[in-house]
Formats: structure tokens, sequence, C-alpha cells
């Protein structure tokens, strides 16, 4: 993201809160609330999951006709994520539900060389107090132009807290990001970036720590969105932090499906390790899914192990494999029929250039 860090460096905010004549819809903020993805495009849909369970959990080894730990699994890392989502969304529009500070239609120029937005309009969201009484102000900024190679509308914009009452240089940008919404003929995306490190610098009493990135594309009946986290909590207790990436699409064949790659404890017997998992997930909308994971390191030391669970819309394991490579006994185990799983196969993600997309905004 650097080229809104060396935006935000070269920008004095003062400056910016500048009066002039408008159109309307530049003026009520309207031309620029396109630039913010709303909760359908940058959340996880999980209401054929179940909403019993939010946080990460030691693996048991279920069986056929329990509950189906791969799928408590999967819905706890969908809810981390999608609380990062929202973190982001509300924060938004709890700036843009005002009337814009300022609102005008310019030519300009930001950025370093070489990494310069050719902008036709900007807006300026406060300082606003915030509304928990932390006595804390945000601003927020918005930049509207045409990308120069495609000549697609682009926005790249910025949010920023401060102790209320301090100066320029006491502002702390916190959240980042870039889009190209859809405009009849191109499909919509884009990325925003939220860095809980630096909402921990204004609030001490938060406790999320590290950087989370959203990359999205939505198209007309399907979207997909990549995330990762640099430095975040690996487990309940904040003792340790990780990376992870996450992966999660919609299809146009009526299915849903979660990847993740991270960190966890999730082996009970043989100490606090934290094993590295990899798993994806898809689902039916009528709730039946299927799960294949990869588990090693941690407390298995050289083994490994794979596991496959299927359930049904009660979510009920109706399918289980489990093996292991490298253990002493190595393990096999297998309950219930493949065949009761909604798709016989682990299921293939779909190729997306998540680092095109990203070059777009850096």
């Amino acid at each position: 993201m650097k080229r809104f860090t060396s935006i935000f460096a070269s920008l004095a905010i003062s400056g910016l809160l500048a009066t002039a004549c408008a159109t309307d819809d530049i003026s009520s903020g309207e031309a620029f609330r396109a630039a913010f993805p709303d909760e359908d495009t940058l959340t996880i849909k999980t209401k054929s999951l179940s909403e019993k369970q939010d946080s990460l959990t030691k693996m048991d080894q279920a069986l056929v006709g329990d509950r189906a730990d791969l799928h408590d699994l999967s819905f706890a890392v969908a809810f981390n994520v999608n609380r990062y989502a929202r973190n982001i969304l509300e924060v938004i529009w709890f700036i843009t539900r005002f009337q814009p500070t300022v609102a005008i239609a310019e030519d300009g120029v930001i950025g370093d060389p070489g990494e310069e937005f050719h902008y036709n309009a900007r807006a300026v969201w406060g300082p606003f107090k915030d509304d928990e009484g932390k006595n804390l102000e945000y601003i927020l900024h918005v930049w509207r132009g045409v990308d120069e190679q495609d000549g697609r509308t682009a926005f790249i914009y910025f949010m920023a807290g401060r102790p209320v009452g301090g100066t320029d240089a006491d502002w702390v940008p916190f959240l980042v990001g870039g889009a190209k919404p859809f405009d009849g003929n191109h499909n919509r995306f884009g990325l925003v970036q939220l860095d809980m490190n630096a909402v921990g610098t204004l609030d001490p009493s938060e406790d999320d720590v590290g950087v989370f990135s959203f990359v999205y594309m939505q198209e007309q009946d399907s979207h997909v969105v990549a995330a990762t986290g640099e430095g975040v909590w690996s487990d309940d207790e904040h003792t340790a932090t990780t990376d992870a990436t996450y992966f999660y699409g919609e299809s146009s064949e009526g299915y849903a499906v979660l990847e993740f790659d991270t960190n966890s404890d999730l082996e009970d017997d043989n100490g606090d390790a934290l094993e590295h998992i990899h798993v994806t997930t898809g689902w039916l909308y009528n709730g039946d899914g299927r799960s294949d994971a990869q588990v090693s390191g941690g407390d298995l030391g050289e083994a490994s192990a794979n596991m496959t669970e299927c359930w049904g819309a009660d979510h009920t394991q109706t399918y289980f494999l489990f093996n292991t490579q490298g253990a002493d006994p190595e393990v096999n185990v297998e309950d219930g029929q493949v065949s009761s799983c909604f798709t016989p196969d682990p299921l293939e993600l779909p190729e997306i250039d998540y680092e095109a997309i990203r070059s777009a905004f850096d």
C-alpha cells in the first residue's frame, strides 16, 4: 500500500478543507460512495453454516452422525474474517452518513513521482468525533479519477484518526483502499486494508492486532474475495500472532467456497505449539458441505494428517476420512459413504490473478 502512505505523507489535512462550488451529486457525497464495498461484497455469506461457533476449536475426531468438526472450524474462520470486514464497513458508514465537509470537482494529481493518481473530484468527511466517548476524531479523504489505461472510473481513499483537538501531525492513518466500481460493461474490483496496530495506537483498549487486506472482484452472478492477515492473533487467548490467507468465492453453479491457510493449536494431546492448517470448504446454500484439510508441524512434529468431512443440512457428519503420514503408528480411518458428499472430489478453486488486482492499487 505504498501509494496510500505516500499520499498521506505528502498532504496537509488543513489544506484540503477549502470550499468550492460543485454539482449536486458531488456536493452531496453521492458521487464518492461507489468507492466503498458494501457488506455483501466484502463478507462471507454463512447462512448455511452454523452461527453457534465463533472461535477456533480443538480438533476432535467426530463420528458419522456427530457434528462436523471442519464445519465448525470453517465457520469460526468466516466469523473472524467477517468481523474485520465489518469493522471496516462500520467506520465508513459512520463517516459517510453525514454530508461531506468538502466535496469539489477539480483536476489534480496526488502521490509521489511514478505513483501519481490523477483525480477529477475529491471529498473530505470530517473531522468527526467518535460516538463512543473515546475522545477521538476521524477524517476520511476520497479522490475520484479515471484510469489512464482503461478509461474506467477509479477511486482511492484513506481514513485517519487523532485525539480530539490534535494537530495535523497527530493524524494516524488506519484504513486505505481503492476501487473500480461496476460501470455497465466491467466488473467491480478493489482493495481495502485495515491496520489494527494503528487502531491500537489511537485506542489502547483495542485488543486486535495485525493488518488485514481484502482484495475483491464482483461479477453479476458471482464474486470472490481474497484476504490476508499479517501479524494477527492465532488464538482466542491472544498468546501468539501468525499470518493467514483466505479466499472466498461464490460460484454460478450454486455453491460457495472458503479456503484458508493459517496456524492454530488444533491438537489436544501433546502441547500448545501451533499447527499449520490448510482447509478448503464448500457448501451448497441448503447447508450440505464438504471440507478437505491438511495439518502439519507444531505438536505433530514430522508427522502430517489429511482429513475429509462431509455433512448434511443439519451440519452432522455423513462421511469422514482421516489418515496420517510419518506418525508411529500411521492411521487410516474411513467412515460413511463418499457418495453422501455433495461433490465426490475436493473442490477446485477458480484461477484469479489477485496480484494483478492488487498491483492496480499499489
